[in-house]
């Protein structure tokens, strides 16, 4: 019989999530190495800096697709029944609410492309983000602790969910916040960081049987599994 995860998901949409979670990391990486480049069209007294307002757009835009694309990914996670249930789902749900949240923020911060920066509205928008992405980090962290101790993934995948949680607090949240005047530039660099994460997690979950031992009793070896 095809040996599938507890959850009795197929592997293969197991994989397929994984390779939509590995190119949103890449979507992420490129978008914060063009804000790095790119020299300044406007003033940092501008919610588009360094961009254009149109570009800063078109960029904001490239990051909804990457949260829903790093969204495949949790699903993903979920669907695996890498992290099991209880905690791990509790975990992985809130990750999931925590992007829909920061997505949502993208969009507000288009609306907000052609604004002054700061104002009551940027200020509203920055607290949403922080928001979310304590959301995001807190439902990994505990996803990565669950996906530890069910040990059913083996070597460092087993650590992916825990590292996208911790970069958040380690690295994301400290780079974006207490910089001072090189936020911009250490916020890129963090989040470049916290994409490579999310990369090792589309690689866990894009292994070929992640989860290839699930639903085998002790006793039960996989050759004999395949001739019932």
């Amino acid at each position: 019989m095809n040996i599938t995860s507890t959850t009795g998901t197929k592997p293969g949409f197991v994989r397929v999530s994984g390779r939509f979670c590995l190119a949103g990391a890449a979507v992420g990486v490129l978008v914060a190495l063009n804000g790095l480049l790119v020299s300044p069209s406007v003033g940092t007294d501008r919610y588009s800096y360094p961009h254009t307002p149109g570009a800063f757009a078109v960029s904001e835009g490239l990051i909804v697709v990457n949260h829903l694309l790093l969204l495949a990914g949790v699903f993903g996670l979920i669907r695996s029944g890498a992290a099991g249930g209880g905690l791990g789902r509790a975990g992985s749900w809130t990750a999931m609410v925590g992007l829909v949240g920061l997505t949502f923020c993208e969009v507000g911060a288009i609306v907000l492309a052609d604004s002054a920066y700061p104002t009551s509205q940027t200020d509203a928008l920055d607290t949403g983000y922080g928001i979310t992405s304590i959301l995001i980090g807190t439902g990994f962290v505990l996803a990565g602790i669950a996906t530890i101790r069910t040990r059913q993934w083996t070597g460092w995948a087993a650590y992916t969910p825990l590292a996208c949680g911790l970069a958040v607090f380690l690295l994301v949240l400290p780079g974006v916040f207490l910089f001072g005047d090189d936020t911009f530039t250490v916020g890129r660099l963090t989040l470049m960081a916290w994409m490579l994460a999310f990369a090792a997690l589309g690689l866990a979950l894009g292994r070929r049987a992640p989860v290839a031992t699930a639903g085998l009793r002790p006793t039960q070896s996989p050759s004999a599994a395949s001739d019932r």
